[in-house]
């Protein structure tokens, strides 16, 4: 279960109350203890965060709020993060730092700052844990305070020369034409991202501190890894096949709801990944009766019976599978 830092709670709530939103309404319907709001930093489950989102959508009648809220974000909001990006010299150094040290302020997410070619370099954002409205305003939200946060530290103007967001395309794009300064937004793409022009990452930051950034850079390096974004999947698909096969109900329904996401999103999730669900399932499958055979022999039916199959001869078409792909793999090493 991905998690957020309660920094990212606490100024989005402020913004949401400023806004007309009731805060302890917010607060109870979120489910976060009243405690939180005060005292040490902590993670809170991620589901919250989003939820936060919902409410806040809701409760003020607008669907693009996060936008609003990521316009007026204030830097250093997030503490270590915000100071390894404001203290690095270029724009393209500091946002550099979002992958690295992600995990500052999130486990659920994972930036990537890639060179397309000569002239565009694009930031990508993706969710591990994330549903609806409440990922897509999630997502908005963490491009959005992104930009924002750069705008405040570089003294030309700057925007993004094209826009991917996965939600689906909204009945009044003005909000989104506004707050990221291009007209270039495409809906329903594959990836949440923004490509700025590669000359941008050149621009120098007026907060640039290279003592502190000296400073401050042993504190980030001792952070947690960033999440693993192309393995996760596949590693929480195994835990929860294996908890549904003890259940006798290994269907992709079922694995899906464990996982708290949806057939069609959990299938792209591990195809992103390199897999499939079927290859999974196998998987699973296949190391559970290699587990189970270790102790002795059992019959057909059993074994069918224990791999949550019909009947053997079901199992058997299974078996079939796991040899010809044991075997694949086997010729790819030796290849």
């Amino acid at each position: 279960m991905g998690t957020d830092q309660v920094l990212l709670h606490r100024f989005v709530i402020s913004q949401l109350t400023a806004a007309g939103a009731d805060r302890d309404e917010l607060i109870r319907e979120t489910g976060l203890p009243e405690w939180t709001m005060a005292g040490d930093d902590m993670h809170l489950p991620s589901h919250t965060f989003s939820r936060l989102w919902e409410l806040g959508a809701h409760a003020l009648g607008d669907p693009a709020v996060a936008l609003q809220v990521a316009k007026r974000y204030e830097l250093k909001s997030l503490g270590l993060y915000d100071y390894l990006f404001s203290t690095a010299p270029t724009l393209g150094a500091g946002l550099a730092t979002c992958g690295p040290y992600v995990s500052a302020v999130t486990t659920n997410h994972r930036f990537d700052l890639r060179t397309e070619n000569e002239h565009e370099t694009t930031l990508y954002l993706d969710i591990i844990d994330g549903e609806g409205i409440g990922r897509d305003l999630t997502q908005l939200w963490g491009l959005g305070a992104v930009l924002s946060r750069a705008r405040r530290v570089v003294r030309e103007p700057l925007a993004p020369i094209r826009v991917a967001l996965r939600q689906q395309a909204p009945a009044d794009r003005r909000a989104y034409v506004e707050v990221f300064g291009t007209a270039a937004i495409e809906f329903d793409a594959p990836v949440d991202s923004m490509t700025f022009r590669s000359s941008d990452m050149d621009l120098p930051l007026t907060t640039a501190d290279p003592v502190l950034a000296k400073i401050l850079r042993p504190l980030a390096d001792a952070l947690p890894p960033p999440p693993p974004l192309p393995s996760a999947w596949p590693q929480r698909v195994a835990e929860a096949l294996a908890v549904a096969l003890d259940a006798g109900d290994a269907s992709l329904n079922r694995v899906a709801r464990r996982l708290a996401t949806s057939p069609r999103t959990l299938q792209r999730r591990l195809m992103e990944a390199g897999t499939t669900w079927r290859k999974e399932l196998d998987r699973a499958r296949d190391a559970r009766l290699r587990q189970a055979s270790a102790t002795g022999s059992l019959s057909r039916a059993r074994q069918a019976q224990l791999l949550g199959y019909s009947d053997a001869g079901s199992m058997r078409r299974a078996a079939r599978r796991w040899n010809v792909a044991e075997h694949a793999h086997r010729c790819e090493l030796f290849d």
